[in-house]
């Protein structure tokens, strides 16, 4: 079978940086976890743990090495030695707590003889003094045989299975920060026979799939929360990068509290990607539980609100014993809510015939008084009903304010007092 190049973007906590002397040690660099599924690929626990000593005293160059053709190569090469080398190698490799695992050993003075090694001592020196604490991104490079088999691990389908693992590298990225997606970390390696192997760039962090709104829960609380806060059904893609007989037990906005197999608590961050993927972030932290962790999220609230839904639907009559929450949120809907929300329609109904009854009295007065008042007007009976009621009663009791002129019937019409007049007479 034929060899498959793999590169895998990690990213390692700048706390895991230390110096002594010109030395500097970057801890606990996780190339991939226990059977993680990454690009539709099973990575399986012992596939991993068989290869990680072959991580053991391999160069960490500065990027993945390439030829003047710029083609990837190994990083063994001669050129890529003289290109990418930045006096750092992998060392303390390991395969533990479901991951694999190595340190960084860079000899400052050697780094110092390249630009890139200038860079990253630099980088180093501020990870220390805290002046820059963004993580440092790495990548291993490996080669495998890809075997074809069909299956499901934590919840992701895969299509194929890598065995053989044996790595050739370990790159730090410090012009590649966040780069190499599956979609545009396609590079090219030359093989010992000198013909091209197309090279797969993927993220350890990009897996699992997020699995918050899954189920029941998760279509309750999508009503109730804002779906940027992560809620218990992250469990199942941070439970991927735990230590062996551990679990998780509170998950917030922005970290995770789980306890180890000695029963130890540790805090560790976590982040969800825009893609929806869930990994670890940064290291644990060993902490004591206290009566409540903070920040507090909105899980109380959510509690809260279905125990209000339980006590209505109790205090109803119905049996909430067996329901599942979204035959509880229906019941609530039309046993609680609807009847509540038809019981106000039908009052507003009512309340919109009494204003239509009294509308329709206030119209016949006002019509039949404009009638009245029109037959001894120029005014006519439309015109008159532009008045209010009010208005048109205001012109009943005082007709000298009101724009009513009154006729002449039985009286005489006045002479003209210009008849007879002849202007020429002037």
């Amino acid at each position: 079978m034929a060899k498959k190049r793999i590169h895998i973007i990690s990213a390692v906590n700048a706390a895991n940086v230390s110096k002594s002397g010109t030395t500097y040690t970057i801890r606990d660099v996780c190339g991939a976890v226990d059977d993680i599924v990454m690009n539709r690929r099973l990575y399986p626990a012992d596939q991993l743990a068989a290869g990680v000593k072959s991580l053991n005293g391999k160069p960490a160059p500065a990027g993945h090495p390439k030829n003047s053709k710029g083609q990837h190569i190994s990083a063994a090469n001669g050129e890529a030695l003289a290109s990418a080398w930045i006096g750092a190698y992998c060392t303390n490799a390991r395969h533990e707590g479901g991951r694999t695992l190595t340190d960084i050993v860079v000899n400052g003075d050697m780094a110092q003889a390249t630009e890139q090694g200038k860079k990253l001592v630099a980088r180093l020196d501020a990870a220390i003094a805290s002046t820059n604490a963004d993580p440092i991104h790495v990548s291993t490079g490996l080669n495998l045989i890809e075997v074809v088999a069909n299956g499901e691990s934590h919840g992701k389908k895969y299509s194929s299975i890598a065995t053989n693992l044996h790595y050739d590298h370990l790159a730090i990225l410090l012009d590649e920060p966040g780069a190499g997606t599956p979609e545009e970390g396609v590079g090219m390696f030359l093989n010992s026979d000198g013909g091209e192997d197309e090279i797969e760039t993927i993220k350890v962090n990009q897996d699992p799939e997020d699995r918050r709104y899954e189920g029941a829960i998760g279509w309750l609380r999508s009503f109730f929360t804002n779906k940027d806060i992560s809620f218990d059904q992250i469990y199942d893609g941070l439970r991927v990068g735990l230590p062996e007989n551990s679990w998780i037990r509170e998950v917030f906005a922005s970290y995770a509290v789980w306890s180890d197999e000695a029963g130890k608590l540790w805090r560790q961050d976590y982040h969800v990607a825009e893609s929806g993927s869930v990994a670890w972030v940064g290291q644990p932290v060993e902490v004591v539980r206290q009566v409540s962790y903070e920040p507090v999220t909105n899980q109380q609230e959510i509690d809260t609100v279905k125990e209000q839904i339980i006590a209505a639907l109790n205090a109803a009559g119905i049996k909430t014993e067996g329901l599942t929450d979204t035959q509880a949120l229906a019941a609530y809907n039309s046993v609680v809510k609807k009847p509540v929300e038809d019981e106000l329609a039908a009052e507003k109904g009512k309340s919109k015939k009494l204003e239509d009854d009294k509308k329709a009295v206030e119209n016949a007065e006002r019509d039949a008084l404009a009638t009245e008042l029109a037959t001894n007007s120029q005014l006519t009976v439309d015109d008159l009903k532009l008045f209010s009621l009010e208005r048109l009663k205001a012109f009943k009791a005082n007709a000298s304010a009101a724009p009513v002129v009154v006729g002449n019937s039985g009286q005489k019409t006045p002479a003209d007092e210009f008849a007879g007049y002849d202007l020429n007479k002037l």
